[in-house]
């Protein structure tokens, strides 16, 4: 089965951060110019029929079953595509999964046995677990990458409560992975353990851990955050261990390179991602992560040489950057890049040069438990309430950048009512 027809496709694969702001921004350029619209095909393709917002998905690992079902969890951090896209809209979405891309002959296989003939592909596949191959991970660990696993990690520390209700018996709880996911998620595991102490109305303690093979927590952080980021994670009674490396999982205990054992009830892994599998299959250059070597358009470099694919753009966690320094591996990166690629298409279409890329500053905004964050915003570096604020407002500025004004304030009243009440 072929969803196009015979007019140019423009195909953009995976709605996280940056596929959503290229189809977004693709469509509205198509609205305002109909008449190029009826010479194009532009399609959406996902797994999944939503838009997660990954920077909030460590609040449904920390929210109590009484404060929310799994459905009322899913409203408040997937957004329906059907909300951000109309039936009557330019860009077409078809829900499916990628098996294969057939660079040769510009054609994507889906796992509904549909094909499409693109003309012009994003790529923004985002990214999978990487365990490194260390013995006993994979099959013990919980990891916090979608919603399934997060509301998967609520009920198994609840489950381990309730096992520990008559022998009161700490519940040790080892996160492996210091960086910006291991520390959000410590620091909300300790106000989730208080808030069912309080519904069972019981006394147990969580000892949790964490466990970073760099020199420090957060890497690549500026000093001032990960010396304001370690001294609240004390405050909350979190361990912090560093410069170690897990090797292996023996039994319920985290084996480490200096002999070190951390036994544990429960042991999470935020210690590292690796590209889609399909972008490993791709003829492309690698870089020692897996991600595809790309020039400062986003287009892949061809293994073995300086020949670029021109019609292939790929953005986000699969790809890093020739040119440029290494770009982050976050939303606000992704977001970026999705706009630019929309640029250079967009402009592709009406015959003009393509833009250059220039990476916008980074910012960052790092809750760690209770209504606390920490703000790195170039020149300027703060911490505390009015940090977490800020934080909900971005929040409330990235839905209305994707949602009508009314749903995106409806949405983020809602998710906000349930996201308080962890904090």
């Amino acid at each position: 089965m072929f969803l196009n027809s015979i007019k140019p496709t423009i195909v953009i694969a995976g709605a996280g951060f940056g596929g959503i702001r290229a189809a977004l921004d693709l469509n509205n350029a198509f609205k305002k110019n109909p008449n190029l619209a009826k010479k194009y095909n532009l399609y959406l393709i996902d797994q999944n029929d939503h838009h997660l917002y990954i920077p909030a998905i460590y609040e449904i690992a920390a929210t109590i079953h009484d404060d929310a079902k799994i459905m009322k969890l899913k409203e408040a951090v997937a957004l329906p595509l059907e909300k951000i896209f109309l039936p009557s809209d330019p860009i077409k979405f078809h829900q499916a999964k990628i098996t294969k891309i057939d660079i040769a002959n510009n054609k994507i296989i889906l796992n509904d046995h549909a094909s499409l003939k693109y003309a012009q592909l994003i790529m923004g596949l985002g990214s999978d677990t990487n365990f490194y191959n260390i013995p006993g991970l994979k099959k013990i660990a919980l990891t916090l990458g979608n919603l399934n696993s997060a509301i998967k990690i609520r009920s198994t520390i609840e489950k381990k409560f309730c096992e520990n209700l008559k022998t009161k018996k700490i519940i040790k709880i080892v996160i492996g992975g210091g960086g910006v996911t291991g520390v959000e998620l410590a620091g909300e595991l300790t106000g989730y353990i208080k808030k069912l102490n309080k519904k069972y109305q019981t006394k147990i303690k969580p000892y949790l851990t964490i466990i970073e093979g760099q020199k420090d927590i957060l890497p690549g952080f500026d000093f001032k955050m990960v010396s304001w980021a370690k001294k609240r994670l004390g405050k909350l009674g979190v361990n912090i261990v560093t410069g170690d490396l897990i090797e292996e999982i023996r039994f319920n205990s985290a084996l480490t390179k200096s002999g070190g054992r951390f036994d544990f009830d429960i042991l999470v892994w935020s210690g590292g991602i690796k590209p889609n599998p399909i972008i490993e299959t791709l003829p492309f250059e690698h870089d020692k992560r897996g991600r595809i070597a790309v020039q400062e358009n986003f287009c892949p470099v061809f293994r073995g040489g300086d020949k670029t694919c021109s019609n292939i753009f790929i953005i986000g966690d699969n790809c890093c950057h020739l040119r440029h320094q290494t770009l982050p591996q976050t939303a606000q990166m992704a977001i970026d890049q999705g706009a630019h690629i929309a640029k250079i298409i967009w402009v592709g279409i009406k015959k003009k040069p393509w833009p250059k890329y220039y990476p916008i500053h980074n910012n960052y905004i790092l809750p760690i438990g209770g209504k606390f964050a920490l703000a790195d915003l170039g020149a300027i570096k703060a911490k505390g309430f009015l940090v977490w604020v800020l934080k909900e407002f971005v929040f409330l500025d990235y839905l209305i950048s994707i949602l009508s004004f009314p749903q995106a304030l409806a949405h983020w009243f809602k998710a906000v009512r349930l996201f308080i009440k962890n904090d």
